[in-house]
């Protein structure tokens, strides 16, 4: 089932998008809310008190004009000539007969400069009323600067048109206010809350909690930081585990370096010790010196391996890359090592290519890697007949395998074969090697940018350096 924490909502920028949407539609709607309640006020609470054509009826009765009369309006009564016969409310020309033409130019929105008539000033609107005498016509008239098109009304004529108008704002205003406050409210608890969960999160952690994992729904941008910390608390707690190993790989390895050198340096010095006190045969010195002189040379190569392997472990430590003929450099290591291999009674196959396999590498250090991987096999190898070494090229790069059929390497060895101080037999012999040889050579293949590998493949122990193009 899908975490509920991993729910991604729309982004910021959307959100921000759609509430100023919201938020201007509330605006309009109150914006003509207010309109329509001042409106309903100068109408005397109907509307149609206000719209010219409802002002009379379709049998010719003149309603309630006095919104109509606020604005400066009245209404003419026309016979089928168009001479008036009536006036409603207060009449503010002389016009007393119209032609048609001249109706025409009072029905006419656009203001008119250009003519003798009062229909420059005033603006109409004629109504017919079928009747049993004829028909009688309506004419509502009202000055063009107190109506525009649409029925907008200039509201500032008198004193209750003004106080309708400031009631409209004020309360606009109200509801303007509010509505900010609300939308205010809604976008700082969806922003605020994440963003206050992720500084808690950050205290936590700056407080020492390394459990910390942030849970919560946001949109895109908050998500995504919200899955950063996630993976960069995982992350944290991934090198505080490998700190931990290193620490512990660092302990054994200091444990296992004073039991190297502790050994032979007591043998030294107990045999020291004896030739002093001439406790020693004569017969016997050359047995004496020998086995101090070999215990002298363990400690020294001890020191030698261990130097080198901190010295590949180091950043700042540079490799001297040359372009090398690998099968050539392979070649000669073998040849070098022929008679220890045979000697031990394998059977020493090689398979090196004649045609050059050339990469970048250092060709002080990386044949330490090969001759760490052919000594192993000739020590270890106890059960097995043959050896050997095999140089192949391939599409994806350079293969150097290093192989023996001898006993398998246990399995829980090889998690932990490329560790210092790690040795194929567990034996903690002063014959057997140092351990640092496997975690040498892979730390070297590393700075070459290539991998060294171990696998068992049927009844060998491989070990694979490999190189990509």
């Amino acid at each position: 089932m899908k975490r509920k924490s991993n729910h991604k909502k729309g982004s910021v920028f959307r959100q921000l998008v759609v509430s100023y949407i919201v938020f201007a539609l509330v605006s309009v709607f109150f914006l003509y809310l207010c309109m329509f309640g001042m409106l309903m006020v100068l109408g005397g609470g109907e509307l149609k008190n206000l719209a010219p054509y409802e002002l009379v009826d379709e049998a010719g009765n003149v309603g309630d004009i006095h919104s109509f009369e606020q604005l400066g309006g009245w209404i003419e009564r026309l016979d089928e000539s168009y001479h008036v016969t009536r006036v409603y409310g207060e009449k503010k020309d002389e016009i007393m007969e119209y032609s048609m033409e001249e109706l025409s130019e009072y029905l006419m929105t656009d203001n008119l400069v250009e003519t003798a008539a009062s229909a420059s000033e005033y603006r109409g609107y004629l109504k017919a009323v079928p009747g049993p005498e004829g028909t009688t016509w309506y004419l509502m008239k009202i000055a063009r600067s107190a109506l525009q098109m649409s029925y907008n009304y200039n509201i500032g004529t008198d004193s209750e048109s003004g106080k309708a108008a400031v009631l409209a704002v004020v309360s606009f205003l109200a509801l303007f206010l509010v509505s900010c406050l609300l939308m205010s409210a809604y976008l700082s608890r969806r922003i605020k809350k994440p963003l206050q969960m992720i500084t808690e999160g950050m205290e936590r952690v700056r407080a020492g909690d390394s459990q910390v994992r942030l849970e919560f729904e946001a949109q895109r941008e908050f998500a995504e930081i919200r899955d950063t910390f996630n993976i960069m608390i995982g992350k944290l707690k991934a090198d505080e585990q490998e700190k931990k190993r290193n620490e512990e790989k660092k302990n054994r390895m200091l444990l296992e370096i004073s039991h190297d050198i502790k050994t032979p340096v007591a043998t030294i010095k107990s045999g020291a010790n004896v030739l002093e006190e001439g406790l020693v045969k004569p017969e016997e010195l050359s047995r004496y010196y020998r086995m101090i002189d070999q215990k002298a040379g363990r400690v020294n190569t001890l020191v030698n391996e261990l130097f080198l392997l901190l010295k590949m472990e180091d950043g700042d430590y540079r490799m001297q890359y040359e372009r090398t003929d690998l099968c050539e450099m392979t070649r000669q290591i073998c040849a070098d090592h022929y008679e220890e291999m045979t000697g031990c009674g394998l059977d020493f196959q090689i398979e090196i290519p004649e045609v050059p396999v050339y990469a970048e590498v250092d060709t002080r250090e990386f044949p330490r890697v090969i001759e760490n991987l052919l000594g192993n096999a000739a020590r270890y190898n106890q059960t097995g007949k043959s050896a050997g070494v095999e140089v192949r090229q391939t599409g994806e790069g350079i293969r150097i395998s290093v192989w023996d059929d001898g006993k398998a390497i246990a399995r829980e060895l090889e998690k932990v074969l490329f560790d210092p101080f790690v040795r194929g037999d567990r034996a903690r012999l002063t014959s057997g090697g140092t351990g640092l040889g496997l975690a040498i050579a892979g730390k070297i293949v590393e700075k070459h940018g290539g991998k060294l590998e171990y696998a068992r493949q049927g009844e060998k122990n491989v070990f694979t350096i490999f190189f990509k193009w």
